[in-house]
């Protein structure tokens, strides 16, 4: 509901009961009069004898009044003349004051005591100079008619000042008080004798419309709080839905991200255990046999990357530092053997075999990790070979025996991580 309109028509609603009460109050007052002819005689009484007071105290000020009103007169004409006289002799010289000329004369005497004018130009100077000092008597003139014209404009305030008496014009104010207040009381008394009946039937009127105004400011009042608490349960009721649909909106998105994890681990977890060691047995066991050539490509060096997860921040692999421009690797003074395994614990490691021996085996890197990871050591050379086999296809049967316990472990826990997290 609108507030402001609410507001605005309860003013208007008080305003009205404001005046109707004030008019009501009045009416009542009439009424009241009406009924007691005599409740105002004392104070129309009082009123009169005060009346007449004030007009015996402004008869006796009435007299000085005038006098004094034909002084400010005299004193006023006398100013107006004493200033046109003023301005027409100051129009008569350029000079406003004695100072300007005798700063004019002094001027003219420079002049003449320099010593560099002309004949006539002294002349000429010596005559504005006596000029000037018969000017400087009628300028001192000025400043002395000044004076004159501001005492007899102080002298005029001075009047205006008791023609303006705050009591006498209080006095006179009361007066017109009195007589407007008795003038009052007797139409008032007046018309209360003539009309009781009319004025009986406007205090119903006013009282009716009076009551219908508080029952409207009522109605209004009522109106406006049903429409309030409509807005307001609608409010709640809006704002209940939003939050019950983002709440479902939340736990559907969590039930969903659970359900990825889920299918994940299921799917991690329903793969053969072992696969990559098997293969890489395999693969390690032909190129030992010499079965196959070229570039052999072990399981474990093309395992998936996993993707990843939400909601995990991924991980910067480190970079290494590019070596500075001064510096430079520096060559060993031997040449660096190749590396071909260790021994197992308890026999002594073979001497590494030197380029010239052609008994010597050199096997890449991939194959040496992935010996490494099954923890077997690499061959020593041709004749340790079939030895290595061996031992791979040892791991290669156990990893087969193990694979489906194993895979049923891991689904297992799978399915239990997917119990805890559901």
């Amino acid at each position: 509901p609108d507030k402001a309109a609410y507001d605005a028509e309860q003013e208007r609603i008080r305003t009205g009961i404001d005046g109707l009460q004030t008019k009501l109050a009045a009416v009542r007052e009439k009424i009241s009069s009406a009924n007691q002819p005599n409740a105002g005689n004392d104070k129309r009484a009082a009123l009169k004898v005060e009346l007449d007071n004030i007009r015996s105290q402004q008869s006796s000020t009435k007299l000085n009044r005038g006098k004094t009103h034909e002084q400010l007169k005299t004193i006023q004409e006398g100013i107006q003349k004493k200033i046109k006289d003023l301005q027409a002799a100051r129009g008569k010289t350029p000079y406003k004051t004695a100072a300007d000329v005798d700063a004019h004369i002094s001027h003219l005497e420079k002049q003449v005591e320099s010593g560099s004018m002309k004949v006539v130009d002294e002349k000429r100077a010596l005559q504005e100079i006596s000029q000037a000092r018969r000017t400087r008597r009628m300028v001192e003139k000025f400043q002395a008619d000044q004076e004159s014209i501001e005492a007899d404009r102080q002298e005029a305030d001075r009047l205006k000042k008791l023609l303006d008496d705050p009591e006498s014009k209080e006095i006179s104010e009361r007066y017109d008080t009195i007589k407007a207040e008795l003038d009052g009381l007797k139409k008032e008394s007046d018309e209360a004798y003539a009309g009781r009946t009319k004025l009986f039937e406007e205090r119903d009127g006013v009282q009716a419309q009076l009551t219908a105004l508080f029952n409207e400011k009522r109605e209004a009042a009522y109106r406006f709080r049903e429409a309030n608490d409509r807005y307001w349960t609608k409010v709640n009721e809006d704002r209940a839905r939003r939050l019950e649909k983002a709440r479902a909106q939340r736990d559907a998105e969590e039930a969903q991200r659970k359900l990825a994890i889920a299918d994940g681990l299921r799917e991690e977890a329903s793969m053969p255990a072992f696969q990559t060691q098997i293969e890489d047995c395999q693969t390690l066991i032909d190129a030992l046999s010499g079965k196959s050539s070229g570039n052999v490509v072990l399981s474990s060096s093309s395992v998936p990357v996993k993707s990843d997860v939400s909601g995990v921040p991924q991980l910067e692999i480190r970079q290494v530092d590019a070596v500075g421009e001064a510096m430079v690797a520096l060559k060993k003074k031997e040449e660096e053997s190749y590396f071909v395994g260790k021994g197992k614990k308890g026999k002594k490691a073979p001497k590494a075999a030197s380029p010239d021996d052609t008994s010597a085996i050199h096997l890449p890197y991939g194959q040496l990790s992935a010996l490494l990871s099954l923890s077997i050591p690499p061959p020593t050379g041709q004749a340790d070979v079939p030895r290595v086999i061996e031992d791979l296809k040892t791991k290669k049967a156990w990893f087969e025996a193990n694979q489906a316990r194993q895979t049923a472990e891991n689904v297992a826990k799978a399915e239990a991580e997917i119990r805890r997290l559901t």
